[in-house]
């Protein structure tokens, strides 16, 4: 299986015939504490409190949520709730792993949140199920739609219960197209405890993506079937034979090319510097069969259910074509913050979006001069005044930190 996953990482992205300007290579030898320290270890190392926390899905799946306060506490009760959610192939680690004063996380902890951080179903540290192992071709049938139907609600009723308290919501990337499906689904669990949804990176309509990775997929029907006749049912697993270390080794070009396909990074904007720290985290793993449903969308130009195909179509949703995800139902206030060269979200599919939250009472939109990653691991992370004006707005808050 490792030979695998080498060769069709190495064949995706050579596929895009996009070449990067050569990148430094990583000395495995000499790496940093954080690189490969488990998110409790990380924050343990940085002093800043952490509890683990599993959360069942109603499908079965056992989610890795970590919850961190402010640096030097101890967790406490009755401070306000944000619900922090990562993107694809990502894990809570990148949200907390840049420079202290630069890692949103961090920052939102110390702000005074009571901060809480998913892990979707299928990265490194949600592969457990209540029926199912990892060995199951069952346990990888699963797409984004799954996670907004089950795993968001799910957490939100968890989150809720364990603080008493409703939830900020701040999705980045894939963290973003969940929640859209949540909210669409108009699911309970999540409109009785939601305070308010911040959307980084936001992601629904993909027609004008310019990830190399995923257009690539998603202009090739035959190359997504092609890696599924494999047998592959887990996308780029975490440290499956340690691939994005090996190749920032031994190839630094390939190394570059790989960063630039899953996180959109850009020197100008992002830390490239901590690089040897992330590597040790991504990718942190997904399922083949998301991969395709992304690529469907991305070939298709429209936000849609999985298709199954017309016989599989009729046994999911009783018709035909895969049904449209219904991003017009959403009913409650939706802030987005939009990269200018975001590859991944780009502003043109964003516009989309925006034009059809037409039951939102509110959509305000920010746009800033970076792309997708920087929301993460940003050198001068400013955009984080906007963050918390949203959040402290609503939570009667006063802004401490300010960039």
């Amino acid at each position: 299986m490792g030979i695998k996953v080498i060769i069709l990482t190495v064949a995706l992205l050579s596929l895009s015939n996009c070449f990067f300007p050569t990148k430094t290579p990583i000395d495995l030898n000499h790496l940093p504490a954080l690189t490969n320290m488990t998110f409790p270890e990380a924050m343990n190392y940085l002093n800043y409190p952490v509890e683990t926390h599993y959360i069942t899905t109603q499908d079965g799946y056992i989610l890795t949520f970590f919850r961190i306060q402010a640096k030097n506490t101890t967790i406490k009760s009755g401070l306000p709730v944000v619900y922090f959610q990562h993107g694809l192939e990502d894990s809570s680690d990148t949200i907390c792993l840049n420079d202290e004063e630069n890692a949103p996380g961090l920052l939102i902890a110390n702000e005074g949140y009571d901060l809480w951080l998913g892990n979707s179903r299928g990265n490194r540290y949600s592969l457990n199920h209540t029926k199912y192992t990892t060995s199951d071709k069952q346990f990888w049938q699963f797409t984004f739609q799954h996670m907004g139907e089950y795993d968001v609600p799910a957490a939100f009723e968890y989150i809720s219960k364990a603080t008493n308290q409703k939830i900020n919501y701040i999705g980045h990337s894939q963290g973003t197209i969940q929640m859209f499906v949540a909210l669409s689904r108009h699911e309970k669990k999540v409109l009785n405890n939601l305070k308010s949804y911040i959307a980084l990176g936001p992601v629904a309509w993909v027609g004008q993506i310019k990830s190399v990775l995923l257009r690539s997929m998603g202009e090739s029907k035959p190359l997504i079937d092609a890696i599924i006749a494999t047998g592959i049912q887990q996308f780029l697993p975490y440290k499956q034979e340690e691939v994005l270390p090996l190749l920032c080794t031994y190839v630094p070009q390939l190394c570059g090319l790989t960063l630039e396909a899953l996180m959109d990074m850009n020197d100008s904007y992002d830390n490239l510097k901590r690089m040897n720290i992330f590597v040790g985290h991504l990718p942190a793993g997904t399922s083949t069969l998301n991969m395709r449903h992304w690529a469907q969308n991305i070939r298709s130009k429209e936000y849609r259910y999985f298709d199954y195909g017309t016989a599989g179509n009729y046994l999911h949703y009783g018709q035909a074509k895969a049904p449209k995800i219904e991003v017009e139902k959403i009913n409650v206030p939706v802030h987005l913050f939009v990269g200018q060269t975001d590859e991944l979200a780009d502003v043109s599919d964003v516009e989309i979006l925006r034009q059809n939250l037409i039951g939102s009472p509110n959509v305000t939109y920010n746009l800033y001069p970076f792309g997708h990653a920087s929301f993460l691991i940003g050198k001068n992370v400013t955009f984080m005044n906007d963050v918390f004006a949203v959040l402290n707005d609503y939570n009667q808050k006063e802004t401490k930190i300010q960039f």
